[in-house]
Order: structure tokens, then sequence, then C-alpha cells
């Protein structure tokens, strides 16, 4: 018996020490994938660096050349607003950009009959609203690839879409069209089509929705087809045209005063990558590489560029916090902090009316669409109010505070110059009326 114990024991120990040098392999090779990371990044990091310097000096070389765009640094709404201003372009009575671009690009099988395309950022925040008697059509813009597919917990950003425009607009499903337009050629995420049942639009949609990269379909349509068919007296719309298209062969490096700095960058890249034109395969996995790890790279970036906005925002707010307790010495100061599952901060005070706490508050979104809000919100109280007082809607009409929701008696967007100063009128004017 003690025998056999012995042998259990050597067994165990001899099972601990491989578990032991199993662990250890492990973390070393932890450890060695991690330190490979580093050197990469670093090398990366040089590869960049390397590439600005040639890129600046090309840079400085090139013609004077300027373009009005350019220099207002459009955004992704500024695009939204060109883009719909050349669609609304009309010429006896037909539309004849809108017919090409519905029919020739997105190759939707509809009919122009009398068609709207309402104001940019309308329609329940869609970018490109476009209706008509048979359908409607949605056009999301990522042009810029900045804003991410905004995917919340009310449905990702394309379901939104469609189920409002199911709900506000009389349109049935089968009359809906999606266009989605990012910079270069991609799919929307899988997560923007769930609606927040967790039910997806995808499959329904596979026939009436497509995918226009502005690099390889929207930029080529405007300077092939769209350029020739303006009659040459419309001076002032070709002009407009050109502009454009001139931006976006400057935002993908296609001028053609670009074309000597595009040679020597691109042999920089192929010297310092080792690539070989007689081994294409080869090189485009390299380059997939590389692209893939530059995609990390500014991936984190993003990630700490939004943790120190974040930062900033909410040094705001504690410097708005002080203000209110030498401001407000007797008032119960609320408020929250950003958390990881939130993207709102919150600042203001707690008051009482008719026995039931309400708050005057300053709120921030942080998203790609942020808004600074101040007014009379819900957000502390114990109930809300079926009944909102006659002294609270006088101050509510008083300072134009509107849009009554779950969250908010009334609240207005503002500025950072004037959000604190409104917060503490709102508080005077309600212990006033008090």
């Amino acid at each position: 018996m003690g025998e056999f114990l012995d042998r259990l024991s050597l067994s165990r120990i001899l099972k601990n020490k491989m578990e032991e040098k199993y662990i250890i392999n492990a973390l070393s090779f932890s450890n060695s994938l991690e330190n490979a990371n580093r050197d990469s990044f670093r090398e990366l990091l040089k590869l960049v660096v390397d590439f600005s310097k040639i890129y600046d000096a090309e840079k400085a070389e090139l013609p004077y050349h300027i373009n009005l765009i350019d220099e207002l640094h459009a955004d992704e709404n500024a695009h939204s607003r060109i883009f719909a201003k050349l669609l609304r372009y009309t010429e006896n009575n037909k539309y004849p950009f809108l017919e090409k671009f519905l029919k020739d690009v997105c190759k939707f099988n509809i009919s122009i009959e009398e068609p709207t395309i309402e104001k940019v950022d309308s329609c329940g925040r869609i970018d490109i609203p476009i209706l008509d008697k048979k359908y409607f059509v949605i056009i999301e813009n990522k042009i810029t690839d900045k804003a991410p597919d905004q995917n919340i917990k009310d449905g990702g950003q394309l379901a939104r879409y469609i189920e409002n425009v199911r709900n506000n607009y009389n349109k049935e499903e089968e009359e809906i069209y999606v266009v989605y337009t990012p910079k270069y050629t991609r799919e929307p995420s899988d997560e923007c089509w769930l609606n927040k049942d967790n039910f997806s639009y995808k499959e329904d949609f596979k026939n009436r929705f497509v995918s226009l990269s502005y690099r390889d379909k929207i930029y080529p349509w405007l300077k092939n087809n769209i350029l020739d068919i303006i009659e040459r007296e419309n001076r002032y719309l070709i002009s407009a045209v050109e502009q454009y298209v001139d931006h976006l062969e400057g935002m993908f490096s296609l001028r053609e005063i670009n074309k000597k700095m595009n040679i020597k960058l691109q042999k920089f890249i192929k010297e310092e990558l080792g690539l070989q034109d007689d081994k294409p395969e080869i090189a485009t996995e390299i380059l997939n590489d590389k692209e893939e790890e530059l995609d990390n790279a500014i991936n984190q970036i993003k990630l700490l560029k939004r943790l120190y906005q974040k930062k900033i925002i909410e040094n705001q707010f504690d410097e708005w916090k002080i203000l209110l307790e030498s401001d407000f010495p007797d008032l119960d100061i609320v408020g929250e902090k950003f958390d990881d599952d939130e993207d709102y901060i919150t600042i203001g005070v707690n008051l009482s009316i008719k026995k039931k706490k309400i708050t005057a508050l300053i709120e921030y979104e942080f998203s790609d669409e942020p808004c600074l809000a101040c007014g009379f919100g819900i957000h502390y109280a114990d109930e809300k109010m079926k009944v909102i007082p006659p002294m609270l809607r006088s101050i509510l009409k008083q300072y134009t505070l509107e849009d009554p929701n779950d969250y908010w008696y009334g609240s207005k967007e503002t500025s950072w110059e004037n959000s604190y100063k409104l917060l503490k009128t709102l508080i005077k004017a309600f212990e006033q009326d008090m």
C-alpha cells in the first residue's frame, strides 16, 4: 500500500512538473508574441515616419493647385449636401442625374415619377432621403470612413432607418431601397441590419441594397458619365461637378499632378517591403499583412483618441460641478461620468416640485453625432410627473425647452460657451417661481 502511495505521489509530482513546464512554455510563447508585435509596431512606425518625410518633400514640390471644396475641409455632411444637390438637378421636368444614378449605378428597377430629395440628415437622420410615389431610397454616406456604423441598443443604423420609413412614411418593406456609400469598397456590418429585437433585415434587402464605394463607383460615374451630358452653357453646373470630381481625385491621390509623387512613394514602399513586380501574389500577401497592421494601429489610435477626448469633456463637467457648488451650495448636485456601456455624461442639481424630484441638467452625448443639451430632466426623478405643473410649463415655454421624452420634460441643444449660463438661468428661474 505504501509503495502504491509513493508511486501515486511520484506520478502527481511528474504531472505537476509537466503542467508547470506547459505553463512556462505558454507564457514564454505569449511573451515572444508580445515582443514580436511590439517590434512589428516599431517597424511600422518607422515605415510611416520615413514615408511621411518623402510625402512632405514631394508635396512641397507639387505645382500650385486650388480647390474650393478642399479649402472648406468638407466633412461627411458636406459631401451629402453636394451629392444631394446634384441628384436634385432637373432638366425638362426630368431628373437626369437621379435617374442615371438609381438605374445605371444602383441597378434598381424603379420608375422616377415625382421624386423629392429631402433635406440632408432628415427623415430620422437619414443622410440622403429620396421619396417618390412608389419607393423610398435611403442613402447612408460613409465617404470619410471616420464614422463607424451606429449600432446601439435601439438597433443597428440601417435597421432603424428602415423601420422609421415603414412607420412614418407609409411605405411597405418592398418599396424601400438602401444605398451604402463608403470611401472604399466594403459592406456594412451585420449588426447594422439588426433591429432592437435582434431581427436582421439583411436577407430581406439583398435585392434592394447596394454598396457603392466613392473610389470605385461614384467618382468614375461622375467623371465619365455625368460631365459629358451637361450642356456646355450650363457652366456653373459643369464647374461644380468638375470641382467635386477634382476634390475626389485629391482624396484618392488620383490627380495628374500627383503622378510623380505617387511613383516615388510606391517605389519607397516596394523597396522597404521587398516587393517584387514579377511575384504579384506574394506582393499582394505582404501588402495585405501590412494593411492589417496599419488598421490595427489606427484602431488603437482611435481608441486612445476617444479616451482622451472623453477626459477633456469630463474635465469641463468637473469645472461646472465646482461652479454649481459655489453658486448653489444648498442644492443637491447630481451627475454621472462616462462608463463602458454608456456614452453620456451629466451634471446638474436636484430640484423638487410637488414633492417630486426633477433635475436642471447639462448632458453630453459622445457619439458620431454629438449633442450637448440643457434642460429639466427626469433622469434622477422618483417617478415621472403625469401632468407638467403650470409653473414648469411656463419656464419650458419661456426658454424654448422642447422635445419632451422619457428623459426630459424639456431640453434644447446648446453650445459649450453658453451651457452653464443657461443651466444657471434655469435654476434661478425655477427657484424664483417656487
